[in-house]
């Protein structure tokens, strides 16, 4: 158990690398290149590498409950969308904390929908994370930031999200379910092409290639991770992507925090990592 342990920790530590660079480089690539084109690649990559190897035999192509796949993949591509379109209106470490709060609304979610019940540790961690969201918005709600509500909206529909996995993990595999995101939001930013394209450069293309393959192997890396990791270690080492983006936000752009943003983060992580221990919590972006 723990060989199991500290493998899947490194393949957690590296998925939560990827997903941070991947989160970086779309702030990069959103200097030349438009959002919705970065969302289409981000998203087109990965159905292609998953029909591809369906293609080749190593993948099975099978659907039970395609309803719930189907809802999946809509609140799945809506986060999706609304992730990418965030990283580019507001700070990366902003985005990346704020839709990382899907623990907590998926908690919310399988109380309202799964009739689970709502322990007094849950309520405590719940009300702690959205003291944390008042110290971030920091009240003032005449300077909220656009990029902050459509992170903080990419977090409530990933909570839906992670709720309908919770049924579909007994009938579908985890191919299929990422795959009914991805393709969902390769169709939702179709919408926002039109008139919004450009001919991306060399460098923008090898950019979009590796923020595409990294974003798969991310999710590839953190499917198979907890297949062999405790849910406990693994929900936490997840978050880990939060800290990774914040210092490679720092580095890169120069992005500055304040102690109430730090506190008030703090706040989310601890409720979030809490909230993640009783189940596996995939992040989808």
């Amino acid at each position: 158990m723990l060989k199991n342990d500290v493998e899947g920790s490194l393949l957690l530590f590296s998925s939560a690398a990827l997903f941070s660079i991947m989160a970086v480089l779309v702030k990069i690539l959103n200097r030349s290149v438009p959002a919705a084109e970065i969302i289409f690649c981000r998203a087109a990559i990965s159905v292609v590498i998953i029909l591809g190897m369906v293609m080749i035999g190593k993948v099975r192509f099978r659907i039970h409950a395609w309803e719930k796949i189907i809802f999946r993949g809509i609140v799945g591509g809506i986060s999706l969308l609304l992730y990418f379109y965030s990283i580019t209106l507001t700070s990366v470490s902003n985005a990346v904390l704020l839709s990382y709060t899907y623990p907590i609304f998926a908690a919310i979610f399988s109380v309202m929908y799964l009739k689970e019940t709502l322990t007094k540790e849950k309520v405590f961690f719940i009300i702690l994370a959205f003291t944390g969201l008042f110290m971030i918005f920091q009240l003032d709600y005449s300077a909220l930031n656009i990029g902050d509500l459509l992170a903080l909206v990419s977090g409530i529909t990933s909570g839906m999200a992670i709720v309908s996995i919770r049924e579909l993990r007994r009938t579908d595999s985890s191919w299929m379910i990422v795959l009914s995101f991805v393709l969902s939001g390769t169709i939702f930013s179709l919408f926002f092409l039109k008139g919004n394209i450009i001919i991306p450069g060399m460098l923008e293309i090898f950019l979009l290639l590796i923020m595409g393959i990294f974003g798969t192997i991310g999710q590839l890396l953190m499917t198979y991770a907890y297949k062999i990791c405790s849910a406990s270690l693994g929900g936490i080492i997840s978050m880990s992507c939060v800290v990774m983006t914040a210092i490679l936000s720092s580095i890169i752009f120069h992005e500055t925090l304040t102690l109430t943003m730090i506190m008030g983060g703090l706040l989310i992580f601890i409720s979030a990592s809490f909230l993640s221990v009783n189940e596996k919590y995939e992040v989808l972006k």
